[in-house]
C-alpha cells in the first residue's frame, strides 16, 4: 500500500465538522456522574446505616477523599464496629450466639 493512498484512507470525510451529532447523553457526563457517585460512596453508606461518625467520615471523605487514602480511611470507618449506646447489649457480637435474657 502506497502513504498517499494509507493518507488519504486516514482524512475524515468532507462534511465531518468534529462536533458530537449522536443522541443520548454524552459519555463524558455519564462518566462524571459514575465518578461523584464513587467519590461519594463512603459518605453515603454511613448516612444509610446511620452510623454515629456519620460527619466525621462526610468531613475525611469531602475534604481528603482525592487522595484515596483519605476515600480509604472513610471506607474503612464506615464498616468499622462501632460499640452499642450506654446501658444496650451487643446482641450482635456476643460470642457464640448467646443472647441475653
Amino acid at each position: 500500500m502506497s502513504s498517499a493512498l494509507l493518507l488519504q484512507s486516514l482524512e475524515p470525510p468532507a462534511d465531518f465538522t468534529g462536533a458530537y451529532t449522536g443522541g443520548g447523553v454524552p459519555k463524558g457526563v455519564v462518566m462524571v456522574i459514575a465518578c461523584f457517585g464513587v467519590y461519594i460512596l463512603p459518605s453515603m453508606l454511613a448516612w444509610k446505616r446511620g452510623s454515629s461518625r456519620r460527619w466525621k467520615i462526610t468531613a475525611i471523605n469531602v475534604l481528603l477523599g482525592w487522595t484515596v487514602i483519605g476515600w480509604i480511611v472513610s471506607m474503612v470507618l464506615t464498616y468499622a464496629y462501632e460499640p452499642p449506646p450506654v446501658g444496650e447489649a451487643d446482641v450482635e457480637h456476643v460470642p457464640g450466639g448467646a443472647r441475653p435474657r
